[in-house]
């Protein structure tokens, strides 16, 4: 059964969720510089997630533009 894809017309590019994870990047370095430590790696470890998803997402893209 083939995926469907959502109805949803507000779907972000990729562009668009990589400026979100640099403005939570830089709000994971005010934390850490507030000496909130535990919540700042907690946002970095999630980042870290996001940012491997989206790469996951880019090479799926290419591979259906090249084939």
């Amino acid at each position: 059964m083939p995926k469907k894809r959502p109805d949803d017309k507000t779907t972000a590019s990729a562009a668009e969720i990589e400026r979100s994870i640099l403005a939570l990047n830089k709000m994971a370095e005010r934390l850490w510089g507030d000496g909130r430590e535990a919540e700042a790696q907690a946002l970095l470890k999630a980042l870290d997630a996001l940012n491997r998803a989206l790469d996951r997402i880019r090479i799926g893209e290419s591979r259906r533009v090249l084939h």
